[in-house]
């Protein structure tokens, strides 16, 4: 019962799911407490893994997601790898089956003027979501004892400076040309990894 929950929770946030991976976050956060699967600072430990790993953000924290259910499982390791096999495939199946479907009907629907304005008036919640993706993670890493179904004053107890001299560092970082060009995402990521690596391993910094 267990996987067949995984697989239509992530059917569901792959259906309804629109603007890449951060966009799902808000969806996926939802589902994950709501079903007690894990709480929203783990499921936020588990975005840094994703993101910092080979592959598609969306894919990656299904796999992580699906492993961590599956494991909980009376199956153990191998209901850990049923699970990430669960959440893998319900998470693209719908994008799978739409593109093919986009595809065949391409000719027909890509001058519709419906098609055009149902992917206009998407286009502004796309970014809504991915803002609130972004506010939601920057808020708990900064503030870990912060929840958001409960404020109360002492959610501010605890701020993580280092984490918000990184996020404010990183930012204007992101940004900047080097003969004509950004600095690439790897290096980005590379280096807040040893960063991370000095400031919370060798030195001890609370995270």
């Amino acid at each position: 019962m267990t996987f067949l929950v995984l697989f239509w929770e992530y059917f569901k946030v792959g259906l309804f799911t629109i603007g890449g991976g951060y966009a799902m976050l808000p969806l996926v956060t939802q589902i994950v407490t709501v079903r007690g699967w894990m709480s929203e600072r783990q499921l936020i430990e588990f975005v840094g893994v994703a993101e910092s790993t080979p592959g598609p953000f969306a894919v990656n924290l299904a796999t992580f997601v699906g492993s961590t259910v599956g494991s909980q499982t009376s199956l153990g390791v191998f209901g850990g790898l049923l699970g990430s096999f669960v959440a893998t495939f319900a998470v693209v199946l719908p994008s799978l089956v739409i593109i093919i479907i986009v595809t065949m009907l391409f000719d027909k629907f890509r001058n519709s003027k419906f098609v055009n304005g149902a992917l206009r008036g998407i286009r502004p919640v796309v970014v809504g979501l991915i803002l609130s993706a972004v506010i939601s993670v920057a808020a708990k890493t900064v503030l870990p004892n912060l929840d958001f179904k409960n404020i109360r004053a002492d959610g501010a107890s605890k701020f993580n400076w280092v984490s918000l001299i990184l996020i404010a560092a990183f930012v204007p970082l992101s940004q900047i040309k080097i003969k004509g060009k950004k600095i690439h995402p790897i290096f980005l990521i590379l280096f807040s990894a040893a960063l991370g690596v000095v400031l919370f391993g060798v030195f001890g910094l609370q995270s």
